[in-house]
């Protein structure tokens, strides 16, 4: 269920090597991820029916602080909360973009998503197996809050289709 998971657009990419001030400061951009958020999601079917689910999302520096892993969890199919999907994150230098690989096991499913800034969000982008655009917008990034939208489009980005919304609340000890 790719709509179940917010684009998690995290990674910190340090080598142990001196870095660039500017590349720094990218690195920086979604350090204060790391750590336990509480979700909310919203999804919505074709037809346009809601779906509401509850889980949470953990995101922690693996790989020598070069990658930030997300492993999600949802009670769509439990009434608790059961881990079903992982990402791994990182800054591609070489593209100089963000690239997210998500796992699904459970359904068979891998895809990438890639994407940067833009005007104050983080907007990742790909295509799923059939060739249906996928974008995933985090907007509102508070430092105990934010919100991940996630949308599809058969008509490549003509128009788009609200799949799903993600409302992070930082989880409290």
């Amino acid at each position: 269920m790719k709509f179940l998971r917010c684009v998690s657009l995290a990674a910190l990419l340090c080598t142990g090597l001196a870095v660039a001030p500017a590349k720094a400061a990218d690195l920086a951009l979604f350090d204060h991820l790391t750590g336990t958020w509480d979700v909310g999601y919203d999804i919505y079917d074709k037809d346009g029916k809601l779906r509401v689910y509850h889980g949470q999302v953990s995101y922690s520096r693996i790989l020598n602080d070069g990658a930030l892993q997300e492993i999600w969890t949802s009670d769509a199919h439990d009434k608790i909360p059961q881990p079903y999907s992982t990402t791994i994150a990182f800054l591609d230098d070489k593209r100089q973009r963000w690239t997210e690989v998500w796992i699904y096991p459970a359904k068979g499913y891998s895809g990438i998503v890639s994407g940067s800034e833009a005007d104050g969000h983080i907007v990742l982008t790909g295509r799923d197996a059939d060739g249906t655009m996928q974008r995933w917008t985090t907007q509102d990034i508070q430092a105990d809050s934010f919100i991940c939208r996630f949308e599809s489009s058969s008509d490549d980005g003509k128009t788009w289709r609200l799949v799903g919304m993600n409302h992070m609340h930082r989880h409290s000890a």
